[in-house]
């Protein structure tokens, strides 16, 4: 049964393995099969599957397997420095730049097969040249780990972060609410939840984010803001000022962990309107809302 003959998933399979392992199979049927012909297996369909190359013996096979591997990686590198040059900077420090961490990033990165991921980790060497220490050892294992599917999802998350206060690190902010007293029972304004997962970002793939390691899974409080405190809000670059109009408001978050935050320098924001103005909306009744350029809200 020549390939041509196959079933296109199953010839599609082949090339897959060929392409990705260096393993070379055919699939013929047992009326073809040759006396010298040793089958690997015999299929449900009674034909055989057998090696194009069996002249080769499994060490030499194996080898062919390592020099494409081998290549691959050598491939992903060249494309990763390639990118880079994109955002090197004149105030790279190359003579600052730790020689164990080059070579450790090397290791790691050369396994990074997609697009996706080779733009990240050209991104990582870029800003580590110009701000020397930016990135772990943590941070690269952790990146080296990553899927494509949780890169994206990590660049979602990414897109509904702000900054609080004087705390420079990122939070996912998920509500807010006024400290519980005996009175306050009878008020309905006294808690305001944002549903992340009208913005794309489910609970379980808040889950997975935290077994990652990029987010904490606990949500999280804020210590009390007392009544009339001003606090800074910023998002995305655009910047208001809360004043609080009641005692010990207090803010419920998803706090990204120290390589969440390092990582999340590489990604380019996308402004979410809708979640913004959610954002503001849903926490008016606890806290009066100025853009430092716009009237209030």
């Amino acid at each position: 049964m020549s390939n041509s003959t196959l079933h296109p998933s199953r010839a599609k399979y082949l090339s897959l393995l060929k392409q990705t392992t260096s393993i070379d199979f055919d699939i013929v049927a047992a009326e073809d099969l040759t006396p010298s012909a040793k089958p690997v297996r015999e299929v449900a369909s009674g034909d055989k599957v057998i090696l194009k190359t069996p002249e080769l013996s499994a060490y030499q096979r194996a080898q062919r397997r390592s020099q494409l591997v081998v290549s691959r990686q050598q491939n992903n590198l060249e494309k990763i420095f390639s990118l880079a040059l994109e955002y090197i900077n004149q105030d790279a420090q190359f003579d600052r730049l730790d020689l164990d961490w080059m070579m450790k990033f090397t290791e790691l990165a050369k396994h990074s097969y997609s697009q996706t991921m080779h733009e990240l980790w050209a991104k990582i060497i870029a800003v580590e040249l110009s701000q020397i220490g930016t990135f772990s050892y943590k941070s690269l294992k952790v990146l080296s780990e990553l899927s494509t599917k949780e890169a994206l999802l990590f660049y979602k998350a990414i897109n509904l972060t702000s900054r609080v206060g004087d705390d420079k690190s990122a939070k996912i902010l998920t509500g807010v609410y006024k400290k519980p007293t005996f009175m306050s029972i009878f008020y309905s304004n006294n808690r305001k939840s944002i549903n992340l997962n009208k913005f794309g970002l489910s609970y379980p793939q808040i889950i997975s984010l935290a077994e990652i390691g990029l987010i904490y899974e606990q949500e999280i409080e804020s210590a009390p803001y007392l009544h009339g405190e001003k606090i800074n809000l910023s998002y995305l670059g655009k910047s208001y000022s809360l004043k609080v109009k009641q005692k010990e408001v207090i803010f419920t978050y998803y706090k990204l962990t120290q390589t969440g935050n390092e990582l999340c320098k590489l990604i380019t924001t996308e402004f979410n309107k809708g979640y913004l103005n959610s954002l503001l909306s849903d926490f008016n009744g606890l806290l009066d809302i100025s853009s430092n350029t716009e009237s209030v809200i």
